[in-house]
């Protein structure tokens, strides 16, 4: 095997990487999640956790946030507790729930249904 061909067989592996999430994910409807006061659109959600778009406080991984999200603006908002896994310098924070209301996530499992 030449050295090229050896290279794009390396890069086709790393290409073809399994999902490591345990559920799968979904923008819609959309989830709100306010930190602070402030509201932050879902880029995706799961019974697991959301990704979070234009953060702009200071936190770092593993901190622990508490807000509230909510599906519809004028809906009132349900607590949760989550753990901060990943933050980019873009604004971009990825969640992993650690409390939320037992509604809140059947609902989320019914959506992704």
């Amino acid at each position: 095997m030449s050295l090229i061909s050896r290279f794009v067989e390396n890069l086709r592996g790393r290409l073809e990487m399994p999902e490591l999430r345990a559920a799968p994910r979904a923008n819609d409807p959309a989830l709100i999640v306010a930190i602070g006061g402030v509201d932050h659109r879902a880029r995706d959600w799961s019974p697991g956790g959301a990704c979070i778009e234009g953060f702009s406080g200071t936190l770092a991984v593993g901190d622990i946030v508490s807000g509230t999200l909510r599906w519809k603006k004028a809906a009132p908002g349900q607590r949760f507790d989550a753990e901060v896994m990943r933050i980019e310098p873009n604004g971009l924070l990825a969640l992993k729930w650690l409390d939320l209301p037992e509604r809140v996530l059947l609902r989320m499992e019914t959506e992704l249904e």
